[in-house]
């Protein structure tokens, strides 16, 4: 009995196939020649360090190649995409079985595999289409602001290809059977095509029409295909290959962590990013990842507040000036010092983003070179800056009052050849800071009551230099994470444990990066959990109170914890946890990261108030946080927003106190 199959290439003349496999190889050259041109971009230039981190993220390339990576994050985005997306590699198979079968003996396109296949193939191109039609709709349609694109006729281009394709595929399919007398077992197997057969036939039309119609189509179908295959290099078809490339090369590492600069570099004729050969292999690769779907502006609390900062648009400006064959960000500035100054480096479009951009670190390597080699820096950015080498805090008030907050408690003060479990770092706001400073009481009382070996450094304790990074001003974060670093090392201790996500991530990943400064380091939220979980600590007291927890973006997206604060609200009896629509790993900042919790810029809004309205949507009695930037801000903003006037704003570390002390 025979199988199941069909003849492949019917009706098509020798010197088409000819035509077919001469425009494949010039089409396959196009791409090759655009694919290797950008390997060229990528890898050209003075910043050719850092293409390839020490670890390769294979688990995360096979997630974006098997599942589209964090395309699904957005679910109806994630679904029309999954239609394109499987429809696409349903109809690559299918077509590579065909020629298999037909160029090679191995004749594998017939029987159980050739049915299978048939459906499979016609399914795929629904779904495609479907898919396709939603995307227009939203594009065209609904047209977010977000989603604007840089090159709106390659756009559409790409969409009117693609429907083709799959348009012109199924017409095919439908005038072969129409014309090979209607198989009765493509009924099944094909069903797209043999109704569109069945309309065929109808028509009254003669054989040689039909002849003469399905070569003209088949021809005009394998030209655009070549086309498609040649347009992989210079299109957003290019994301099939730069996506997987993109995920393989970005480190799990949560958040943005910046590297020393060199300042013994003689050669330097700049610091920080002055031209597009600056940028690490890995930056440029970022630049050509970016599919402009705009999740990282939809998510940006700067843009969300009016401010000038577009993230998508920070990465697209600097691609458009590669592919203009330009170089100098700033002999005709693509940035403006507001549009930089407004990133909070909360990393939320680094979290969202699908393609893996680090737009942060590419940001803070610019606001880099606008400090340093620019000299532009906020006036109040510079005050602070000369208050942290003057007085050790950011404030400027005298380093003989760093320790005042202890004055009536018995608070162990480090020494050298003494060891401790932790040092504990109280930070700035922790000793400046009066809301703050109670954070801080409260949690030497509890580790105090968990018997917990712990010792702070009192007045010796100066800023880790956190804000003069974010400011852009490297130089002097460098003087003050040495002199931190050589001061730290004096003492015995296994972990540094603090209150303050920012200090956590300088001290915990940043110093890292410094010679000698690797020091493990924990949030107090990570400590006092184990203390739960260990019986250490046992909440006895009822705190009867609706409470919701706003996530710091430092302890959240940067550090990975999202639980332990959680796990302590939860373990006092009468807290009712109410979470906020936008938390975890999709909260929205406070405003205050990246420099901003010391200079505010005239655009838009105060960054504080998306947020504010996000908190007294679910109308809690008690704002819970973890962060001694949030604390402050909140406290300072809240009369904002009429719905959290009257809120109560405690740190995790002040509600467990209330259930123990």
């Amino acid at each position: 009995m025979d199988q199941a199959t069909r003849e492949l290439m019917w009706n098509i003349p020798f010197s088409f196939k000819i035509a077919m496999y001469a425009l494949f190889l010039v089409a396959l050259g196009i791409m090759i020649k655009g694919l290797f041109d950008k390997y060229q971009f990528v890898t050209g230039g003075k910043g050719v360090k850092g293409l390839l981190p020490e670890k390769l993220q294979w688990g995360s390339f096979f997630k974006t190649i098997l599942l589209t990576g964090k395309v699904p994050r957005v679910k109806t985005v994630g679904a029309f995409h999954s239609l394109i997306f499987y429809g696409f590699v349903i109809l690559w198979i299918a077509t590579d079985l065909v020629a298999i079968h037909y160029d090679t003996p191995f004749k594998v396109f017939q029987g159980t595999t050739y049915i299978v296949v048939s459906f499979l193939a016609d399914m795929g191109g629904l779904t495609i289409l479907l898919g396709l039609a939603f995307a227009f709709w939203r594009r065209y349609v609904q047209k977010p602001s977000y989603l604007s694109a840089t090159k709106p006729k390659q756009e559409l281009f790409m969409y009117l290809m693609l429907v083709l394709l799959v348009v012109i595929g199924f017409v095919l399919e439908g005038v072969r059977i129409q014309g090979t007398g209607m198989p009765i077992g493509e009924k099944t197997w094909a069903p797209i095509g043999w109704s569109l057969a069945v309309i065929f036939k109808g028509w009254g039309l003669s054989d040689e029409t039909w002849a003469l119609t399905y070569r003209s189509l088949w021809f005009f179908h394998m030209v655009n295909t070549m086309v498609f295959v040649a347009s992989i290099g210079y299109t957003k078809f290019f994301h099939i290959f730069s996506l997987p490339i993109n995920a393989l090369l970005t480190p799990l590492r949560r958040g943005a962590v910046l590297n020393p600069m060199d300042f013994e570099d003689e050669t330097a004729e700049t610091f920080g990013l002055a031209k597009l050969s600056d940028m690490t292999m890995k930056n440029k690769m970022d630049l050509l990842a970016c599919v402009e779907c705009g999740r990282c502006t939809q998510v940006c609390p700067a843009n969300q507040a009016g401010k000038n900062l577009d993230p998508k648009t920070f990465i697209t400006k600097a691609r458009d000036l590669a592919f203009a064959g330009g170089d100098d960000l700033w002999e005709n500035p693509i940035y403006q010092a507001n549009e930089i100054d407004a990133c909070t480096t909360c990393g939320a479009c680094m979290e969202e983003c699908p393609a893996g951009v680090e737009h942060v670190n590419i940001i803070m390597e610019a606001k880099r070179y606008k400090a340093l080699t620019l000299g532009e820096i906020p006036p109040a950015a510079a005050d602070a800056i000369n208050k942290i080498r003057n007085n050790g805090n950011p404030w400027g008030i005298s380093q003989e009052d760093r320790f005042k907050w202890a004055d009536g408690l018995d608070i162990p003060v480090i020494k050298a050849g003494k060891k401790v479990d932790y040092l504990y770092y109280v930070g700035c706001a922790g000793s400046y800071d009066a809301s703050n400073q109670m954070v801080v009481k409260d949690t030497v009382k509890l580790l105090t009551k968990a018997g917990v070996s712990f010792a702070v450094m009192g007045k010796t304790e100066k800023c880790n230099g956190d804000p003069v990074r974010r400011f852009g001003d490297e130089y002097s974060f460098y003087e003050f994470a040495i002199e931190n670093i050589a001061h730290m090392n004096q003492y015995d201790f296994d972990k540094v444990v603090t209150h303050c996500p920012h200090c956590l991530h300088t001290i915990g990943k940043e110093y890292a990066k410094f010679e000698d400064g690797e020091f493990e380091t924990v949030h107090h939220t990570e400590l006092l959990a184990d203390l739960l979980k260990s019986g250490k600590l046992k909440p006895e007291k009822k705190v009867d109170q609706k409470m919701t927890f706003h996530d710091p973006c430092y302890l959240g997206r940067h550090h990975g914890e999202y639980n332990a604060p959680r796990e302590i609200l939860n373990a006092i009896d009468g807290v009712e946890l109410k979470e906020m629509e936008r938390t975890k790993d999709t909260a929205l900042c406070c405003g205050m990261g990246g420099g901003n919790m010391w200079y505010e810029l005239p655009e838009g809004e105060h960054l504080a108030k998306n947020r504010l309205e996000d908190i007294g949507a679910v109308n809690p009695e008690k704002l819970a946080t973890a962060c001694s930037y949030c604390m402050i801000n909140f406290n300072s903003t809240k009369a904002q927003v009429g719905e959290t006037e009257n809120i109560e704003i405690e740190d995790v570390a002040q509600v467990l106190a209330k259930s123990i002390l």
